[in-house]
């Protein structure tokens, strides 16, 4: 056999040392793929494991909350019926208040696993400060109302007395699910007084 020149010695070499590099940066490659995947899946886990940590903290609260609407949403099989008791209402309380109403319009109910809903959509003109309070007292959580949209706005052409107000607003009101069964059983103070009177405020803060 011949032997390799010295020039030939150091190709030879140089040949080695690319395929040993090559074959290193592959390893190295799969090596960072796998090991990367697998930190993302251990993120995953540790987030997972987090949200039911602060799931069970929350529990006891959560379930308080459930047993409370169940207990005081008001029940209404006919969505018809109670979108009408929404509109007269609010005629009626405007009517005593002088505030004119310029459109109502019905809105779609909606019904779904959480709550059933009718909403009406209407646009009133009247004194600023009776628009005003007129629209403090329609949130709460024991009415299980809520003000979806709203626009509010000075007529600055109103020759009136007092500053006039027209209002663009759709206001829902909320029952119980289709076919959930009212909690019964009594609440102790600490749900009343530690769960449900902060629902309350949020719900009447808007």
């Amino acid at each position: 056999m011949k032997n390799l020149s010295q020039r030939e010695k150091v190709l030879l070499l140089a040949c080695f040392l690319v395929i040993f590099v090559m074959g290193n940066l592959f390893a190295i490659r799969f090596m960072k793929k796998n090991w990367g995947g697998g930190e993302s899946e251990v993120t995953a886990l540790e987030q997972n494991l987090a949200d039911l940590e602060m799931w069970l903290e929350d529990s006891a609260e959560i379930e308080a909350k459930d047993r409370w609407l169940r207990k005081n949403a008001p029940r209404e099989n006919s969505m018809t019926k109670a979108q009408g008791d929404l509109l007269q209402f609010l005629q009626d309380d405007l009517f005593e208040r002088k505030i004119k109403i310029e459109k109502q319009t019905l809105q779609e109910p909606d019904s779904n696993d959480d709550f059933q809903e009718v909403a009406v959509s209407l646009r009133v003109r009247g004194a600023e400060k009776d628009v005003i309070e007129w629209l403090t007292t329609l949130q709460g959580a024991k009415k299980f109302q809520v003000i979806k949209a709203l626009e509010f706005e000075l007529d600055r052409k109103s020759r009136e007395e007092e500053p006039q107000a027209v209002c663009q607003i759709v206001l829902a009101r909320w029952f119980a699910p289709i076919g959930q069964e009212p909690f019964e059983e009594m609440e102790s103070p600490e749900v009343t007084e530690e769960v449900v009177k902060p629902v309350e405020e949020t719900a009447a803060s808007g």
